[in-house]
């Protein structure tokens, strides 16, 4: 839950089965009160485990290195059977509260760039979104590899301004999943790096905007876009979908709403 809340995708990291504390790692499968009852039922186990662990690792090895083996092979055995039980399903947020912009007239722009192996191209990706989610447009382009995997996000990252600007978006909130790419904008650095001119390029389209922002998200929240690169393998030219999207699109651009 930590970690979903982290992406915005629920509006809470509380723990669907206490509703007490953050659901990160360690609680969800040794400090939740619920789970801690299935451990209490072995009266060994306690004394076993560190009394406080600051990381999963650190508690496994408290019993891999115990001189009774069947203890560490208890404990992950449980471990394996507590991942596998059906858990409540955790809160669903209203739909696209998890990135819903501010201004009603904002518009969410995703873009990513992937390279295809043993192969001179690589591929873009964007999807464009309104308030409430409706795709508005997408790109799926094959482009030549660059000389870096930072200068084909730079790219990517242009070419995503440049659809915005062609679609006639005046304010933007661009999501990407590169950290080099997005700090350099924000922190107005990379001047000297070998794609600074193609952020030069890119901070003058973006003075064309009444509003835009970039944002770095992870990996995790950018599947569409992702995915629109990945499809560019298949395409002989760039593929454009104006208020419609490819079949195999949809259902992730539905899951990543609701």
């Amino acid at each position: 839950m930590v970690n979903l809340h982290q992406c915005q995708i629920v509006p809470s990291a509380c723990c669907a089965l206490c509703n007490a504390l953050p659901e990160d790692f360690l609680h969800a499968v040794w400090y939740c009160e619920v789970i801690s009852d299935v451990w209490s039922t072995l009266e060994w186990f306690h004394q076993t485990a560190p009394s406080h662990s600051n990381s999963f690792t650190e508690l496994l090895s408290s019993f891999l290195f115990n001189r009774e083996e069947f203890r560490a092979e208890i404990f992950v055995i449980m471990e394996f059977i507590q991942a596998q039980n059906d858990e409540p399903d955790p809160p669903r947020p209203p739909p696209m509260q998890q990135w819903r912009p501010p201004d009603p007239q904002c518009f969410k722009v995703n873009f990513d760039a992937v390279v295809f192996r043993r192969s001179s191209l690589a591929g873009i990706g964007v999807i464009a979104r309104n308030h409430d989610g409706e795709a508005v447009g997408a790109l799926s382009s094959p482009i030549p590899m660059a000389q870096s995997v930072a200068d084909l996000e730079a790219l990517a990252c242009l070419k995503v301004v440049q659809f915005a600007l062609e679609f006639g978006l005046t304010r933007v909130m661009f999501e990407g999943d590169s950290t080099v790419i997005i700090n350099a904008l924000l922190h107005d650095a990379g001047e000297l790096a070998s794609f600074g001119n193609i952020l030069n390029d890119i901070h003058l389209h973006s003075t064309v905007f009444q509003f835009v922002k970039f944002v770095h998200v992870s990996s995790n929240c950018n599947l569409v876009a992702d995915a629109l690169a990945k499809k560019a393998r298949s395409n002989v030219g760039a593929q454009v979908w104006l208020h419609d999207l490819p079949t195999d699109i949809v259902p992730l651009v539905l899951h990543d709403v609701h």
